[in-house]
C-alpha cells in the first residue's frame, strides 16, 4: 500500500467533487487504522464527516485519496507528477459564531503520474494551530456542540515547474468538550486501540 504522508513544518466535503483540469484529485476520506499505526483502515466506507472531543485532543487526523490523470511521458515538455509544497486552510464554524483567518502549512508531498486513491492517500490534520487556538474559547461544553467546516487544498508544481493545485474539499467535524482527564494526567488512546486519536469520532480515551 503507497501511503503519501506530509511532512509539516508545523505540528502535523469527505467525498469531493472530482475537477478534471486538476493534475491532481483528492478524493474520498477514510479514516486511520486504529490498531495498525500510521496506515488506512481500508476495510471501512468512506466517511463524510467526524467527531472531536476537544477536551481529548485538539487535532483531527483524516486520510484522504489521491487521484492523478496526468500519464506518463518521458517526452513531455511539462513534465509528469505533482510536487505538494503548501496546504491552505479556511475555515467556518456552525451553532457558534467565530472567524478564522486563512491557514498556510508547509508541506513535501509528491504523487505519480496515474496515481489511484485505492492505493495513493495523504493523512491530514484538519485543524491548523491558529484554528487550534481560535476553538479553545468557542467549543462548548457537553452536550453542546458545535461545527467546524475545514476547507482545505494542496498546491504545488508539476515536475516541469508549472503552478497547480488539487481541487478544494470540505469537511465537517462536530466538536464539543466533555470531562477531559484530570491534573497532571493526558488522554491516551485506549487499551484496545493503541492508534486513535483520543477522542475523535466516539472512540474513547484513558488517562495516564
Amino acid at each position: 500500500m503507497k501511503r503519501m504522508l506530509f511532512i509539516a513544518i508545523l505540528t502535523a466535503t469527505a467525498s469531493a467533487c472530482v475537477e478534471g483540469s486538476k493534475p491532481v484529485q483528492l478524493i474520498g476520506a477514510k479514516p486511520l487504522s486504529p490498531t495498525e499505526c500510521g496506515t488506512r483502515a481500508d476495510d471501512v466506507l468512506e466517511q463524510y464527516s467526524g467527531s472531536l472531543d476537544y477536551a481529548a485532543s485538539t487535532h483531527y487526523f483524516m486520510s484522504f485519496g489521491l487521484f492523478s490523470p496526468l500519464v506518463a511521458d518521458d517526452n513531455s515538455s511539462e513534465g509528469t507528477g505533482f510536487i505538494g509544497s503548501e496546504i491552505i486552510f479556511n475555515y467556518e464554524s456552525l451553532g457558534v459564531k467565530g472567524t478564522f483567518k486563512e491557514e498556510s502549512r508547509p508541506i513535501y508531498l509528491v504523487v505519480d503520474p496515474g496515481a489511484s486513491p485505492d492505493e495513493s492517500y495523504v493523512v491530514i490534520d484538519l485543524i491548523g494551530s491558529e484554528a487550534r487556538t481560535k476553538l479553545d474559547s468557542l467549543v462548548p461544553s457537553a452536550p453542546d456542540t458545535m461545527t467546524l467546516l475545514a476547507t482545505f487544498k494542496i498546491k504545488g508544481e508539476l515536475a516541469s515547474g508549472r503552478s497547480a493545485e488539487t481541487n478544494e474539499v470540505t469537511y465537517p467535524i462536530e466538536l464539543t468538550r466533555g470531562q477531559g482527564c484530570g491534573e497532571n494526567t493526558t488522554a491516551r488512546p485506549p487499551v484496545d486501540y493503541p492508534c486513535v486519536n483520543p477522542g475523535q469520532d466516539g472512540y474513547g480515551y484513558q488517562c495516564l
